[in-house]
């Protein structure tokens, strides 16, 4: 296991570069960790609203809105996994900065990679949830005859249909900023020192 270079306090010139990437974990690792916390709970309050919305019948004949919805929410809890990665990364570089518990190389990769494929399993749920949404959505706008939108109202599309829409949407924009700053900070620890 590679320590990373440093731990003597003698030698400035190499703990340098190691206090600069300490900073950018902590930098880097708060704006992830508050950009995925705003949107996560925005995505959280929506869905807490759909399932309590009296509008909302889990027993829909016309498909089946649970697939999307049960997607939705695994992929609410891999966003929170992911922020708890992003929290760990500022205590990361924190700990960079004192020789006597500096994390090795591989811990502090593995924990960067630990977080991007969180984020990136969470995405693939959640992308698959907003794909069945909207394939459900389409379908029910294909089977409304014409003219039928002044008759039966009941088949057109609710505003809670669109409102789950964008829930999906904010929880990929959180994981897409997971995975950025993983990627970003996976660069910085690679970058020779």
């Amino acid at each position: 296991m590679e320590r990373l270079p440093g731990n003597a306090p003698s030698h400035r010139s190499t703990t340098q570069p190691l206090h600069r990437l300490g900073q950018e974990l902590q930098r880097f690792g708060w704006i992830g960790f508050w950009t995925q916390v705003v949107l996560g709970f925005v995505s959280l309050l929506i869905v807490i609203i759909v399932i309590f919305s009296r509008s909302f019948n889990l027993n829909r004949s016309q498909g089946s809105p649970t697939l999307g919805l049960v997607l939705a929410i695994i992929g609410l809890v891999f966003l929170g996994v992911s922020i708890y990665c992003c929290y760990r990364y500022p205590q990361l570089g924190r700990r960079l900065d004192r020789p006597e518990n500096r994390p090795t190389k591989e811990h502090v990769i593995r924990s960067l990679n630990l977080g991007l494929w969180v984020n990136v399993a969470g995405m693939i749920f959640t992308v698959a949830a907003a794909e069945w949404n909207v394939g459900m959505l389409l379908l029910k706008v294909l089977s409304i005859p014409q003219g039928a939108a002044v008759y039966a109202t009941n088949v057109l599309i609710e505003p809670l249909e669109i409102f789950i829409i964008q829930a999906k949407v904010n929880t990929i924009a959180a994981q897409l900023t997971g995975i950025i700053v993983a990627l970003w900070l996976l660069r910085c620890v690679r970058r020779p020192l």
